[in-house]
């Protein structure tokens, strides 16, 4: 049965009121006229109607973490994200080399629920990264790149690895990097040390993707032995965490008029932290403090990752930068799903798209989600 969401505004066309037709969790119908007899599931008051947000690196919400290997983590998780707005996302997490690494084919076999945030898959960082840039990440997480510790990785993510971080001027990564291509793995730039030269040579080899711009890489000011210039001539998508935090405000609008949003995917890197009020956290055993959306080691030995949704990074996006609430959904929800290769289903407000859906007020406030046509928020 065909149920209606009337009085909407789009995203792309705000100045027209349209009413969207919905079944079997699939938008099928856009119309100027709700019909006389149709079965409005919710009025939209002329709120904005925007596709939902589509989080590609994220390890953690409403207290859980799936790397600890339980699906109710998980569960947890896409639940959280849900209610922010984050209507899929791809599970960030970390490969341990001497581990059965359980927690990753927990991911690989767990489907979320139909309340929940769709997992697209895992998004891994590491191992096959440089240890000088690791950052927050174990050193029992990082390996040197060999076919067999590549097939291990292969075997213990069941066919749900989506990204995998790689830093391309490590030995036997242009190998990794191909065989990313032929398995449909995102091979992603990142924790890597290389210089303009080793990074375009990664990209010629087939990455598509950059791990939180400039962080965990040499930084963009840098000249040839920063990895920037060969990140702009690329094709390549870049996250960018916009908290002004991880990326100050001058430097979210410099990369902003650099890369445009045609470009960008932001991303929360959020934590365990992300859906619940400031306070103490534990992140893979390490304390920190989470305040105002940002979240700081307990010793004071720096940040850790952010306890924001994507709303409210994408929201500061647009503040930060003054661009149109259009780009900011772009970068938060069009461009995730290209980079991830789901354009034909989700990100977008088209016949026949998944009815994951988020409305913005007049404010700029997060009113409603809807997940496959289903109010949650």
């Amino acid at each position: 049965m065909l149920t209606y969401i009337s009085n909407c505004r789009l995203y792309h066309s705000p100045e027209e009121i349209c009413h969207l037709a919905l079944e079997e969790g699939k938008i099928v119908k856009i119309l100027s006229t709700l019909p006389d007899n149709g079965r409005v599931l919710f009025n939209a008051n002329k709120n904005i109607v925007a596709p939902g947000l589509i989080d590609t690196h994220v390890h953690g919400a409403g207290g859980a973490n799936p790397t600890d290997g339980k699906a109710d983590s998980l569960h947890t998780m896409a639940k959280t994200l849900c209610k922010l707005g984050t209507t899929a996302f791809t599970a960030t997490s970390f490969y341990f080399k001497h581990s059965d690494n359980a927690h990753l084919q927990m991911m690989g076999r767990v489907d979320t629920a139909q309340d929940e945030a769709d997992c697209l898959g895992i998004h891994l960082e590491g191992p096959f990264i440089h240890p000088h840039k690791k950052g927050g990440i174990a050193t029992e997480c990082l390996a040197d790149p060999d076919r067999e510790t590549l097939s291990d990785v292969l075997m213990k993510t069941s066919g749900k690895l989506a990204i995998m971080t790689i830093a391309p001027e490590l030995s036997w990564n242009d190998n990794v990097i191909q065989i990313c291509k032929e398995f449909g793995i995102v091979a992603s730039f990142g924790h890597s040390y290389a210089n303009n030269r080793q990074a375009k040579e990664g990209f010629e080899q087939g990455m598509s993707l950059v791990t939180h711009l400039n962080n965990a890489m040499r930084k963009y000011d840098q000249g040839d032995d920063s990895p920037f210039r060969a990140i702009l001539e690329s094709d390549a998508y870049v996250q960018m965490i916009t908290d002004g935090e991880h990326l100050d405000e001058k430097t979210i609008k410099t990369f902003y008029e650099s890369f445009t949003a045609d470009r960008i995917v932001l991303i929360t890197d959020g934590i365990e932290s992300c859906g619940l009020p400031d306070g103490e956290y534990t992140f893979n055993g390490i304390k920190y403090r989470s305040e105002n959306g940002l979240a700081f080691y307990s010793d004071g030995s720096g940040k850790i990752g952010t306890s924001l949704s994507l709303f409210e990074i994408m929201m500061r996006f647009k503040r930060f930068t003054g661009c149109s609430l259009q780009e900011a959904i772009r970068a938060a929800s069009e461009n995730p799903a290209k980079c991830l290769h789901i354009d034909d289903r989700k990100g977008f407000i088209n016949l026949g798209y998944d009815a994951d859906l988020i409305l913005i007020d007049e404010n700029d406030r997060l009113a409603n989600v809807l997940k496959n046509g289903k109010v949650i928020l």
